[in-house]
C-alpha cells in the first residue's frame, strides 16, 4: 500500500511539474518578444543556403525589404503562416520583397525539408544545419520561439517590424509600407 502511495505522489509531482514546464514555455512562446525592435539594426552574418549558395546577410539584399523567417517543418503555428507568406511573397516579390528562412529542423532534416518548401510552393532561400535550437543563425539572434518573423531593410539591416508585427494580417501592410519607403 505505501509503495502505491508513494508512486501516486510521485506521478503527480511529475504532472504539476511537467504542466507548469509547459505553461513557462507557452507564455514564453506567446510573449511576441525578440531580442531585437524596430529600429535596431541586425547583425550580420554568412551562411550557405539549402541550394548550396553562400550568402551575406543582410548585404546580398541592397534594395530590398527583406523577411528573415525562423520556422520548422514540425511547428503547427509556422506551418500555419506559410500559406500568408506564401501570398505576400508572391504580391510584394516583383516589387523588391525577398524572404530568408532559417529552419531549425533537426538533424538529417535536409531531405524532408526540400520537399517540404517544394511541396508549399516556398521558392526563397532556405538555411538549415540541422542543429534545431542551436542552429548557429538562431542563436545569433536570440531566437527562443518560433515562428520568429523579422522584416528588415536590406539597405541599412533596420528591424522594420519583427514578431506579432511580421505576421498574419500584419505582415503585408508592414511590407506594403517598407517598400512605398524604399521609394521615396
Amino acid at each position: 500500500m505505501k509503495t502505491s502511495t508513494a508512486r501516486i505522489c510521485f506521478l503527480i509531482v511529475c504532472s504539476i511539474v511537467a504542466l507548469c514546464s509547459f505553461a513557462l514555455v507557452t507564455t514564453r512562446a506567446a510573449d511576441g518578444k525578440s531580442t531585437f525592435t524596430a529600429g535596431q539594426k541586425v547583425p550580420s552574418f554568412q551562411t550557405t543556403t539549402t541550394d548550396g549558395k553562400t550568402l551575406k546577410f543582410p548585404e546580398a539584399y541592397k534594395g530590398k525589404v527583406v523577411l528573415l523567417d525562423f520556422w520548422a517543418t514540425w511547428c503547427p503555428p509556422c506551418r500555419a503562416e506559410i500559406p500568408n507568406v506564401t501570398a505576400v511573397y508572391e504580391r510584394f516579390h516583383p516589387q523588391g520583397f525577398e524572404v530568408l528562412a532559417v529552419s531549425l529542423d533537426r538533424e538529417n532534416a535536409a531531405a524532408k525539408l526540400a520537399q517540404f518548401t517544394r511541396d508549399n510552393h516556398m521558392p526563397w532561400p532556405q538555411v538549415y544545419d540541422g542543429k534545431y535550437w542551436k542552429a548557429v543563425v538562431a542563436l545569433q539572434y536570440g531566437i527562443h520561439s518560433i515562428p520568429r518573423p523579422i522584416l528588415v531593410d536590406g539597405d541599412t539591416g533596420l528591424v522594420i517590424a519583427e514578431g506579432p508585427d511580421a505576421r498574419a494580417s500584419r505582415l503585408a501592410p508592414a511590407v506594403e509600407k517598407a517598400l512605398a519607403a524604399k521609394k521615396k
